[in-house]
């Protein structure tokens, strides 16, 4: 019998999905600097995160966790005994950064994370996950795997590999359009008038 081609999936496609493919390609032609593949790349990059980090918060949610928090639990267990920072910890997150004593006392008031004196500098103190944080996140762990390799099955492991390249040179590109934009407006501020007003 000759073999059967598996029928193929049409992609999901939803009404925000519709409308960065379509209008934004005619309202942009307005534009002399419009340049659709610089602005698809960034739109579908956005969205794509938005998607990805809604699924994955309501699943984190079911452990009283939101991401930021989630991701500060983590940050800590791969920190071992010696814990991290707290200046540390707000260079470290991938999610928001806002507020990181607040998401401390958070977590503290769940006992799942402490703050102690750092070994290494009695002046300074770190924050640390305890065993109630390394318990949790081992009842949730396992689970969260299994659910980013599922969303992430459509992709073979080259495109998987091929993307993160092509993610970090993006990334790369960014941060060194920022810095270069940060120099640029440093050197272009006026200097603040030394005189002082009556």
């Amino acid at each position: 019998m000759p073999s059967v081609k598996p029928e193929r999936r049409h992609p999901i496609s939803d009404q925000r999905e519709r409308h960065y493919r379509d209008r934004v390609r005619q309202h942009g032609q307005r534009y002399p600097e419009f340049y659709l593949p610089s602005v698809q790349v960034i739109l579908d990059l956005i969205y794509t995160y938005d998607v990805s980090s809604t699924h994955l918060a309501r699943r984190i949610a079911k452990y009283g966790l939101s991401l930021s928090a989630f991701n500060l639990l983590m940050i800590l267990t791969r920190s071992g005994k010696e814990g991290c920072r707290l200046s540390e910890i707000g260079e470290l997150l991938l999610v928001s950064r806002a507020n990181i004593t607040g998401l401390m006392d958070s977590l503290e008031e769940k006992a799942l994370v402490e703050r102690v004196t750092d070994s290494r500098d009695r002046r300074a103190r770190v924050a640390r996950i305890t065993r109630a944080g390394e318990a949790l996140l081992e009842s949730l762990l396992p689970g969260h795997y299994v659910e980013l390799r599922r969303i992430c099955s459509a992709l073979s492991n080259q495109e998987k590999s091929q993307l993160c390249e092509l993610l970090t040179k993006l990334r790369h590109s960014i941060q060194s359009a920022v810095g270069i934009q940060r120099i640029a407006e440093s050197v272009t501020e006026p200097k603040k008038s030394l005189h002082r007003t009556a």
